[in-house]
């Protein structure tokens, strides 16, 4: 079983589950809440199953959100010894429903996961520089 971590908006994120295809996707719509969520979303989903690897969302998107996932990603993909790969979004698919983007990312992730090496760690990728204020 394959886990996917989106969490580059700061309005929502998205985990999915499966194997070779998504077997379920979870979309929390709550503004700012990745951090107190995440995991506790990601246990609810996994349940007791056995994860296999890792795909999250590298960026572009909200320098807070991303570094939640990324973050999350990486920790979970150390612990586990298993191989995390990263996947940036292409513009064509930002205009997506969040289940098609999802998608998109799902296959992409696939392909990477099949040459992926454990201890290699995600970097986050932001287009442009932080606003903190």
């Amino acid at each position: 079983m394959y886990l996917l971590i989106s969490t580059e908006n700061n309005s929502h994120f998205s985990l999915a589950v499966g194997a070779s295809k998504i077997e379920k996707v979870k979309t929390i719509e709550k503004p700012y809440k990745q951090s107190e969520l995440l995991l506790k979303t990601i246990v609810g989903l996994v349940k007791k199953k056995k994860i296999d690897g890792i795909i999250a969302i590298e960026g572009p998107g909200g320098f807070s959100a991303l570094r939640i996932g990324i973050a999350t990603a990486n920790a979970l993909a150390f612990s586990y010894k298993i191989p995390v790969v990263g996947v940036k979004l292409k513009k064509t698919w930002l205009k997506l429903s969040e289940e098609e983007k999802v998608e998109k990312v799902w296959q992409s992730g696939l392909k990477e996961l099949k040459t992926a090496e454990v201890g290699k760690w995600l970097v986050p990728f932001y287009d442009k520089e932080p606003n903190i204020t």
